[in-house]
């Protein structure tokens, strides 16, 4: 986009110029879960399972499926990968809104999974803040 500025010359417009509206992409990333509902620090799109680390201020979605079945050490392997991420998503087909069920530090439900992943995600974050000052 052009405008005139009667020498001739054409000048860029705002919009034009890099100033228009910020355009954010939003990673997606499924997590490997198995025929039992374990899930796993893997990725299941990634041919040798490694999961993606995001840069600083990036949007992702975790996508843990029908997982209902996931440990405190694997949930933090998790939230390392996107501890430094502006925002993270989680995404659960087999979530129902019901009571978390958490024991011993691992998940025994979908929405235990997600409060559990969660609380990782919120504890890595904080201590990755806590060591650069």
């Amino acid at each position: 986009m052009n405008a005139p500025t009667g020498y001739g010359r054409p000048r860029l417009v705002a919009s034009a110029a890099g100033r228009g509206p910020a355009v954010h992409t939003r990673y997606r990333m499924r997590l490997r879960v198995d025929q039992r509902g374990w899930v796993s620090p893997r990725s299941a799109d990634d041919p040798h399972e490694f999961m993606n680390t995001y840069e600083p201020g990036t949007v992702v979605e975790l996508d843990l499926g029908m997982g209902c079945v996931l440990a405190d050490y694997d949930a933090v392997q998790i939230a390392e990968r996107v501890s430094l991420c502006a925002a993270v998503h989680l995404v659960s087909a087999a979530a129902t809104g019901a009571k978390p069920c958490i024991d011993h530090g691992s998940a025994y439900n979908a929405d235990g999974v997600l409060e559990l992943l969660r609380m990782a995600i919120d504890h890595v974050s904080a201590h990755r803040d806590a060591h650069k000052c």
